[in-house]
């Protein structure tokens, strides 16, 4: 009987030990899958209204993407993701390379830098919302 009390005491401290451990933050591959719309857009810092570059953005848990531009391009192929960056490679060879400002599981905004010889350095930042946090269920 002692014995069964002594088990007892001990799986409750480690129980209780554990539910007091903090749990760890979300990171980025945990919270980019999803659907995402581009909200709004803007040029070096200026507004460009309901025109969007990229209007959507598909980004699938087994690390493919699908991106759909403004003119209905879709670009296809898989993405990589760190706390602060987000790369997709897509299977013609097209890479986009973004900056994640901000991210949580309903709402992400990206900076892409674009650098050409006749524009000079173009900063475009998306600002999205997750599709399945706008749809009734």
């Amino acid at each position: 009987m002692k014995r069964l009390f002594n088990i007892l005491m001990l799986a409750g401290v480690v129980m209780l030990t554990y539910s007091c451990s903090e749990t760890s933050a979300p990171t980025a591959t945990q919270m980019l899958p999803g659907e995402w719309d581009v909200a709004e857009t803007y040029v070096n810092g200026q507004t460009q209204g309901t025109v969007d570059l990229f209007t959507r953005f598909i980004l699938e848990r087994d690390g493919s993407f699908v991106l759909e531009d403004i003119n209905g391009i879709f670009f296809a192929g898989n993405w990589t993701a760190t706390n602060d960056q987000l790369t997709l490679n897509a299977a013609d060879g097209t890479v986009f390379n973004f900056t994640i400002i901000f991210q949580s599981y309903t709402k992400m905004q990206l900076l892409q830098t674009i650098s050409g010889s006749n524009t000079g350095d173009l900063e475009i930042r998306y600002l999205l919302n997750n599709r399945f946090d706008n749809e009734d269920y």
